[in-house]
């Protein structure tokens, strides 16, 4: 049988203007997958626009405020499995666009087993905190560079085992260990990636993305603090910045 896949995305009021194009360009160019799930902060709802969110073909969930939202959207991230039922969860962020077709499925899966980006040198070094996130968190070497950004594509039950070994192994909710870990500590994608690598690395296909390129190679990563949708418009398909009528989401087709 066939994996439910659902697209899973962080968000929160700031970054508003690029969630929007993100779902567009999703509802324009992706599929395989069953439904995109967006969570925001509490406090953030009532400065976006719900009903446009939902409108759309999105199930749109809240989470708790956190005082670092930064650490807070990692913590919602290793949660993800709390807001959906899908079997595989894409995660993506809300300045991910894509610029042309992509059969999800197709790109993020071989023989079955999720394809899980790595890469053996990675940029940065040894020393850095998020690199050496998963070895002080499982607490045994990992040597790869597995920091990097989504897309990332992860059976649900490896959210609940990361925050059940930080249980086991710490003493604590991956909250609190998000919390004493700091900004410069602790990387959720390598966690992700490390439980995989680290438990049960025969279920996945491993690639190289320094020598092989990125998984999604049609989904553009932004950097939301440095541009904005307006600034980045005129290298995109003009379908994807025209005003008017959405395209209907694959599951609703």
């Amino acid at each position: 049988m066939t994996p439910v896949l659902d697209v899973f995305i962080r968000s929160y009021h700031r970054d508003r203007q690029w969630l929007d194009l993100a779902l567009r360009s999703i509802a324009l160019f992706a599929s395989g997958h069953r439904r995109v799930v967006v969570v925001v902060p509490r406090s953030s709802l009532g400065r976006m626009e719900p009903s446009a969110i939902e409108s759309a073909g999105v199930r749109l969930h809240t989470c708790r405020d956190y005082a670092d939202d930064y650490l807070g959207q990692q913590i919602t991230k290793l949660n993800a499995d709390r807001y959906t039922d899908a079997d595989m969860i894409l995660h993506l962020d809300s300045d991910q666009v894509f610029t042309a077709p992509c059969e999800l499925t197709a790109r993020l899966f071989d023989h079955g087993r999720p394809r899980m980006a790595f890469e053996p040198d990675g940029t940065r070094p040894e020393s850095d905190g998020w690199r050496r996130c998963p070895t002080a968190f499982y607490g045994e070497p990992v040597r790869p560079d597995l920091t990097a950004p989504p897309p990332l594509v992860v059976p649900r039950h490896v959210h609940a085992g990361v925050r059940a070994h930080c249980r086991d192994a710490h003493g604590r909710t991956i909250s609190s260990y998000a919390h004493a870990a700091g900004f410069g500590g602790f990387c959720e994608f390598a966690l992700l990636r490390g439980f995989a690598l680290s438990r049960e690395p025969e279920r996945y296909s491993w690639v190289d993305t320094a020598r092989h390129g990125r998984l999604l190679p049609e989904c553009r990563n932004f950097w939301s603090r440095s541009v904005t949708p307006a600034s980045v418009a005129a290298g995109l398909p003009p379908e994807l910045t025209a005003a008017g009528p959405q395209p209907v989401p694959p599951a609703e087709r």
